[in-house]
């Protein structure tokens, strides 16, 4: 498995992203609001107890965090693909901008995930598949 001091520092790069995403902010253009607001949500729910993780010495409580950061974030880029296709900020599409969002361990954290409940994760809850989300 994974070293956990590795999983700790992707989730300190997934919350530092996120971060110099709200400090980079200039404006929100209104036909982009929607896809705005339910990608910052989204992140609040992908990075919600990122902080007490990341203190913490126990390693599931770190995986499962990671698990469900991964998980997310996959959904989270198939919904703006599939709604917000066009929506920007700052003059980047949305889509693009999650895309900078670390995802070296989703495979390793799927398999943690299948090992412990032996449940198999699809790599898609969508009934299309987009390849480039493929991992």
């Amino acid at each position: 498995m994974i070293e956990k001091q590795l999983l700790k520092k992707e989730l300190a790069q997934a919350l530092t992203t996120h971060i110099r995403l709200l400090k980079d902010v200039e404006e929100f253009e209104i036909e982009h609001t929607d896809a705005l607001t339910f990608m910052m949500r989204s992140f609040g729910f992908m990075l919600d107890g990122a902080p007490e993780i990341l203190i913490d010495e126990e390693e599931e409580p770190l995986h499962y965090m990671m698990f469900q950061y991964y998980s997310l974030l996959t959904e989270l880029k198939y919904n703006l693909i599939l709604n917000f296709p066009y929506s920007q900020l700052n003059g980047r599409k949305v889509i693009d901008i999650v895309g900078d969002f670390p995802v070296t361990y989703e495979k390793e954290l799927k398999q943690w995930w299948e090992n412990m409940t032996g449940l198999d994760v699809e790599e898609t809850k969508q009934t299309i598949a987009i390849k480039e989300l493929e991992y």
